[in-house]
């Protein structure tokens, strides 16, 4: 799954300029072979035409994002982009060409365009201080060490949604017969989706992976499965089992 992470800044203005710094930690964090991270501190057209140019299929956003919170708090939020009106398209436009740069900005022009991902995060921070000065404040530094632990989260459960996808189409009610082991993965996988949503695992999904590993194993399965189908079922339950494991054995951020 190819991945963009992108730390959306404004030079030297303050908390505005987190993105980028972000981005320059991240870099060094070998997140994985097929994840790229660049600092998006130019015009939002740039960007779009740079997502246009590297078509990843999933997107996160990091950055400082005013809108009125507790300064430093932080924020991850899965993006549902609505529809623009042409003139709303050309005054985002507009903004954009003058260089102007923004997690909204890029959202809103790269939907325009039809290049936003499938897949787009924001992981933002409220700023305190947004003035012509280099450095952040102590809350900004503080949200910064937050967000990128939030970006670390996100990419390593990136794959698990991607697998999810897949799985959807293939465990409809009218494809299989409602098999134990069907059930459960159907429980499982809303379950992901929460976690894709809202970012927080659900209460069930550890005793869902523990129930299907326990049907498959009993062969409380459905007719019709293929060996491609058992690949991904078990896939699913090894991606779950790792993801947990990991964020289990990371101590959160203060």
């Amino acid at each position: 799954m190819t991945v963009l992470v992108g730390g959306v800044g404004e030079l030297f203005q303050g908390d505005l300029d987190l993105g980028r710094l972000a981005a320059e930690i991240l870099k060094n964090d070998g997140l994985g072979p097929d994840v790229m991270v660049e600092e998006l501190y130019y015009g939002a057209v740039a960007v779009t035409q740079r997502i246009e140019e590297l078509r990843p299929e999933a997107l996160v956003l990091v950055g400082a994002v005013r809108r009125g919170r507790t300064p430093g708090s932080v924020e991850r939020r899965m993006v549902t982009p609505r529809s623009l009106s042409r003139d709303e398209l050309q005054a985002a436009v507009g903004d954009a060409v003058t260089g102007y740069v923004g997690i909204d900005l890029i959202i809103e022009v790269a939907t325009g365009l039809s290049f936003l991902p499938r897949h787009t995060i924001t992981v933002e921070v409220e700023p305190e201080y947004v003035g012509p000065v280099e450095g952040l404040t102590p809350s900004a530094a503080r949200g910064l060490a937050k967000a990128l632990e939030l970006v670390r989260l996100e990419v390593r459960r990136l794959p698990l949604f991607q697998l999810a996808a897949r799985l959807r189409p293939l465990v409809a009610p009218d494809l299989l017969q409602p098999e134990p082991a069907l059930i459960v993965i159907r429980d499982l996988l809303g379950q992901l989706e929460l976690l894709e949503r809202e970012g927080r695992w659900g209460p069930r999904a550890a005793a869902l992976r523990d129930q299907l590993m326990l049907e498959i194993a009993t062969g409380q399965t459905g007719k019709g499965m293929d060996g491609e189908d058992w690949a991904l079922w078990e896939s699913l339950v090894e991606g779950v089992d790792r993801v947990q494991s990991a964020e289990a054995s990371t101590p959160p951020v203060a």
